[in-house]
């Protein structure tokens, strides 16, 4: 992340503020890396602690420590080892504080996949995935409700 000086016009300096799209974007970043890692401690880190979450099966978790246990199952089960790539596809600021987030979602190099689910096309899994984010009290940026969708095969 680059950081850029702004003038403030009276001799001083300030950091220039994130957008909420750039905070987002960050965020996805950490998603992805974490993934790749099989890191379920850090994927669930960007939920927030009372986050819903509705899994490709249709499942429900509710809070942090679901989301973190349930990545914790899949990244140790049928998705281990596999790499996701998230591509943002939409980014609606509905609100100074709540952004919803639409992102196409790839995952390949999978073992196998849950219970239910089929592959996209053959090796591949590709998912819809949209969240909603809430702007904190310190400024940052949570997901407080996901909800993965699978692309079934035409």
């Amino acid at each position: 992340m680059t950081l850029t000086i702004v003038p403030t016009g009276c001799g001083g300096v300030k950091a220039a503020e994130v957008t909420p799209q750039i905070a987002i974007e960050k965020i996805l970043a950490t998603e992805q890396s974490a993934w790749n890692a099989g890191d379920s401690l850090s994927y669930a880190h960007e939920f927030t602690e009372d986050a819903d979450f509705i899994n490709i099966r249709g499942q429900i978790f509710s809070g942090r420590a679901a989301v973190q246990q349930q990545h914790a199952k899949i990244f140790a089960g049928p998705v281990k080892g596999s790499t996701i790539s998230i591509a943002l596809r939409r980014f609606s600021q509905i609100s100074d504080s709540a952004v919803l987030i639409d992102t196409d979602q790839t995952v390949i190099d999978f073992v196998g996949l849950p219970p239910g689910i089929v592959e996209s096309s053959p090796g591949t899994l590709l998912t819809h995935f949209k969240y909603l984010a809430i702007k904190q009290i310190d400024g940052s940026w949570k997901l407080a409700s996901g909800q993965n969708t699978v692309a079934l095969p035409n």
